[in-house]
C-alpha cells in the first residue's frame, strides 16, 4: 500500500480519530446534502473525549456540558492555518473520497427517472406487461445490470424492441437477436441483455418466473423463439402424415398403429407433414392425447387386431382415422414448435378447435394462442364451463386474474362468478366422445 503524504496523515490524526469519528461523518453527510460546510455542527451527549477532541481542534478550552458544537467557519480557519491550506471540504474529501454533491445527484436522479419512464413505454400498448416492468424497475435490475443511466436507458430501449417483435412465430433465438441487433449473441442468457429479455419473454408468455436452463427454454418457447431446435418439441396423435418426407411418412405409421408422435422444431422446419386434416383438435395436456391413445389405438381395437395392418408401407392413414380426430397438445404455453406445426396446418385449409383447463392459467394460454393461430372453442365456452363445474363436485377454486375471453366473452364474467377449477382430465369423456365422432368408423 502506498503511503500517505504527510500532511494527510497530519490531517488524518485531527479529525478521523474515534474521537473525531461523529464530526468526520456530519462533515461528509453535509458536502453532500448541501455542497458547502457552513453553519454549526453539534452532537448532543458528546463523551468528554469527544468535547477535549473538538476544543483541540478549535484551539479552546474544553467547555461545560454535555454536547460539543463546532462552528465550521472557525474549523475552516483553523485548517487552512494550520493542517491543510485549501480548506476543510478539501480535507474531508482526502481522509473519505470524492463527494457527489446534490446537484450532481439531482441529475442523476432525474436520468434515472428516464430510464424508468423509457422502460415504462413497454406497457403502453401491453398492459399485461406492467407487473413486470414495475418488478424490474423495483428490484433495481436496470442498475444492477449497468452502473450507468445511459446504458440502463439503451438496455431499456433494446428490451422495448423485444417487447415489440414477441410472440414470433418459431425464430431461433440467434436469429431474432442478429434481426433486432444485429449480434447474433445479444440475447445469450450471459448478456446483460439476454438475463432481463428471458424475464420478459417469461412476462409475455405467462411462464411463472423461476431460474435455470430449462425455465429459460420454455420462457423463450411461450414465445415462439427457439433457443435450439432440438428442445421445443409438440406432442400429436393422428396426423395422418404422408409420403413426402421422412417427417410425413413417420406420422403415417404412427398414426396407423395409433402412437402418438413427438416432433421437433427441427423436423417441421425442414420437412412438411403430409396430409392437412380438416379438422384438427387441439388440447393443453398431455393426458388428452394419451387417453385418446388408450381409446382410439390399435391395441384397444378388435382385441389387438391392427385395422392398418393392410396398409401400404409408407401410405398415409386416412384424414379423421379409427384412431378419433387428429389431436395436436401444446402442453403449457405454446412453445415455437407447436405454433410452427399449427400454422402449418391453418395455411393448409385446418379449422383448429382448441380445449384447455378452466382457470388463470388455461386462459393465459388459449390467448397466447389465439396471437398466433386463429382457433374455434372446444368444449371452452360459458355454457361449458358451468356444465362441468354441476357435474364434477370435487374441482378445486382458483385465485388470482381471469382477463378476457374473447372467444366467448360470457365466460369470463361466469369464471369470475365460480372461481372453480376444470382441469381437462375432469372432462375426458366428453372430448374423448367427440374424437371419436369426428374419426372415420
Amino acid at each position: 500500500m502506498t503511503p500517505e503524504p504527510e500532511q494527510v496523515q497530519r490531517i488524518r490524526r485531527l479529525l478521523d480519530t474515534p474521537d473525531t469519528a461523529w464530526l468526520l461523518a456530519r462533515l461528509r453527510s453535509r458536502l453532500e446534502q448541501k455542497g458547502t460546510l457552513v453553519g454549526t455542527v453539534s452532537k448532543q451527549e458528546a463523551s468528554t473525549a469527544e468535547r477535549v477532541a473538538v476544543a483541540r481542534l478549535l484551539g479552546r478550552s474544553v467547555r461545560s456540558g454535555s454536547s460539543a458544537s463546532v462552528p465550521l467557519d472557525v474549523l475552516d480557519a483553523r485548517m487552512r492555518q494550520d493542517a491543510w491550506p485549501d480548506g476543510l471540504a478539501s480535507a474531508v474529501i482526502a481522509l473519505t473520497g470524492p463527494v457527489v454533491g446534490p446537484e450532481v445527484r439531482r441529475a442523476n436522479r432525474d436520468s434515472w427517472h428516464g430510464v424508468a419512464a423509457t422502460l415504462r413505454g413497454i406497457a403502453e400498448n401491453r398492459i399485461d406487461l406492467s407487473p413486470w416492468v414495475e418488478n424490474t424497475l423495483r428490484v433495481g435490475a436496470l442498475k444492477r445490470a449497468t452502473a450507468t443511466p445511459e446504458g440502463a436507458t439503451a438496455l431499456a430501449l433494446q428490451l422495448t424492441l423485444v417487447a415489440g417483435a414477441s410472440p414470433v412465430q418459431g425464430e431461433v433465438l440467434g436469429v431474432l437477436a442478429s434481426r433486432l441487433f444485429d449480434d447474433a449473441h445479444a440475447l445469450d442468457p450471459k448478456t446483460p441483455l439476454g438475463s432481463l429479455a428471458v424475464g420478459l419473454a417469461a412476462a409475455i408468455a405467462g411462464v411463472p418466473a423461476g431460474t435455470g436452463a430449462r425455465w429459460r427454454r420454455e420462457a423463450w418457447q411461450g414465445c415462439g423463439v427457439v433457443v435450439d431446435e432440438l428442445s421445443s418439441t409438440v406432442l400429436v396423435l393422428g396426423l395422418p402424415g404422408g409420403a413426402t418426407s421422412p417427417t410425413a411418412r413417420a406420422l403415417a405409421a404412427l398414426a396407423s398403429a395409433g402412437q402418438p408422435a413427438v416432433l421437433t422444431y427441427r423436423q417441421l422446419a425442414t420437412d412438411d407433414v403430409g396430409a392437412v386434416p380438416p379438422v384438427v383438435f387441439v388440447c393443453e395436456n398431455p393426458a388428452v392425447i394419451a387417453a385418446a391413445a388408450d381409446r382410439f389405438g390399435v391395441g384397444a381395437r378388435s382385441g389387438g387386431v391392427d385395422a392398418a395392418a393392410g396398409e401400404g408401407a409408407g401410405e398415409p392413414a386416412s384424414v379423421g382415422s379409427a384412431l378419433g380426430a387428429p389431436i395436436v397438445c401444446v402442453n403449457g404455453q405454446p412453445g415455437a414448435a407447436v405454433i410452427r406445426l399449427l400454422t402449418e396446418l391453418v395455411a393448409g385449409g385446418a379449422i383448429l378447435r382448441y380445449h384447455g383447463d378452466f382457470d388463470g392459467g388455461g386462459l393465459s394460454i388459449a390467448r397466447t394462442l389465439s396471437r398466433s393461430v386463429p382457433w374455434t372453442p372446444w368444449r371452452f365456452g360459458e355454457d361449458d364451463y358451468r356444465a362441468a363445474c354441476a357435474a364434477n363436485r370435487s374441482t378445486s377454486s382458483f385465485a388470482g386474474a381471469i382477463g378476457e375471453t374473447p372467444w366467448d366473452a360470457p365466460l369470463a364474467g361466469a369464471m369470475e362468478e365460480l372461481r372453480q377449477r376444470v382441469e381437462e382430465e375432469s372432462v375426458l369423456a366428453a372430448l374423448l366422445s367427440d374424437l371419436g365422432r369426428h374419426g372415420r368408423p
